[in-house]
């Protein structure tokens, strides 16, 4: 490629993560779509931090950094690698820099030259993207200051591990109980109450498993004394506890799982959990309290941790316009 369209290019697409990181740091919960990005309203913020303006519009948004502004837009999937002959030519204008271009129409022509050559290909119906690079989203995105190490929220294992398979877990039980009530008032259930209990029994023990098997691989006891702010420490013993209860029956837990989630070739790991005397019912309903704590307690460290580190737009009460 052309090396003054490549570095046009890659001050271009700098500038976009610099605004977004800006962006978010001032309150902007960035979207995931570009649709997503329609319906966001800003209406309650007029300027980015240090007075800086901006201005939404369409699937994008224009930023007046200090070294000059630069618009984009999001793509369909929140995609920031996006670019256009227009939008290239007005970054430099804002930039007064030409970068070795006499005209427009020799960096246009610069730039056709490239698509023709596959070097800048399509990214959507009215976008291209760079061919030697993947294309970047969004969730890439980091504005955290130096030194702090709660990942974003997108990028928190133990939030995905909550948001994913957690919550399922939940309503599955949810379920279930309601069902087990209505036996235990009536002390019958119809046939397809009968079908739906079996039904949501076996699928919270299974998202039950998941999450487990999630807790111990994510080594949550290391993940909070390393990978986490000091103050994360204080969930160490509950985490300990947890790590405990889990192992009791766990191995029991995951042959269960596996009859569930996939094709089995008999019942006998499954009336092996339920067998009587047992009380494995028991053991995962402790368990399954015990991680709606720890989780609760996880995310509620994670919002004050937003609310006192400048990632508002990270937390529950951060999420306006929308």
């Amino acid at each position: 490629m052309d090396e003054r369209l490549a570095s046009l290019i890659n001050d271009y697409l700098q500038a976009i993560r610099t605004a977004l990181i800006l962006m978010q740091k001032s309150g902007v919960s960035l979207p995931h779509t570009s649709a997503e990005w329609i319906d966001t309203n800003l209406s309650h913020l007029p300027s980015l931090n240090d007075d800086i303006n901006y201005l939404k519009h369409g699937n994008g948004c224009s930023v007046d950094l200090p070294d000059g502004a630069v618009d984009f837009d999001f793509g369909r999937r929140g995609e920031i690698s996006g670019l256009d002959a227009w939008r290239l030519g007005q970054f430099a204008k804002k930039r007064q820099e030409t970068y070795g271009f006499s005209t427009d129409k020799e960096l246009y022509e610069c730039i056709n030259d490239a698509i023709n050559k596959s070097l800048i290909i399509p990214l959507d119906t009215a976008m291209y993207r760079l061919a030697s690079q993947p294309v970047e989203y969004v969730l890439s995105i980091d504005s955290r200051n130096e030194g702090d190490q709660l990942p974003h929220r997108e990028q928190d294992n133990v939030l995905t591990l909550q948001i994913h398979y957690f919550y399922a877990t939940d309503l599955m039980l949810k379920n279930y109980d309601s069902l087990s009530s209505k036996w235990d008032k009536n002390q019958k259930l119809s046939r397809t109450d009968e079908v739906n209990f079996r039904i949501y029994m076996s699928s919270w023990l299974g998202f039950l498993a998941v999450t487990c098997e999630g807790y111990r691989k994510l080594n949550m006891y290391l993940l909070l004394n390393k990978e986490r702010p000091a103050d994360f420490q204080e969930l160490v013993p509950r985490c300990n506890k947890l790590n405990s209860a889990i192992n009791k029956h766990y191995d029991e837990l995951r042959k269960f799982r596996n009859n569930v989630f996939h094709l089995r070739a008999n019942t006998d790991d499954t009336l092996a959990f339920l067998a009587l005397g047992e009380e494995r019912i028991s053991w995962a309903k402790s368990i399954h309290s015990d991680l709606k704590s720890f989780f609760s307690e996880y995310r509620i460290l994670c919002e004050c941790h937003y609310m006192f580190n400048g990632r508002r737009s990270e937390g529950e009460f951060g999420q306006k316009g929308k």
